[in-house]
């Protein structure tokens, strides 16, 4: 499952790495600009085919955008078997706090 806000702020990180304009962006992917900026906060969900359009305009590999870096990989991973060697009661407890995060 993607995660779009995560997608989206890879997609923001890519765009100002190479110096583009959220308005020369959307241009260069053939996109309105407020589409362009819902997709960066995650608000929209962009199809597999804007996706690939996306990866080559910001000339980054499509799962690099889509699932991030390998070492975002491990990170996520680590942290993963961190959670899933806790009792439950400390599961629940993660759980929680990362919906109160994610709210914020």
């Amino acid at each position: 499952m993607i995660n779009f806000k995560a997608l989206g702020k890879r997609i923001k990180k890519a765009r100002k790495e190479k110096g583009l304009t959220q308005e020369k962006f959307a241009e260069m992917a053939g996109i309105a600009t407020e589409y362009e900026s819902r997709i960066e906060t995650g608000a929209a969900r962009p199809s597999l085919t804007l996706i690939e359009t996306i990866s080559a305009v910001l000339e980054v590999d499509e799962a690099e955008i889509m699932f991030g870096s390998k070492a975002e990989e491990e990170e996520v991973k680590d942290l993963t078997n961190k959670i899933f060697s806790m009792d439950k009661k400390k599961r629940r407890a993660v759980e929680r706090l990362i919906d109160v995060i994610s709210d914020l």
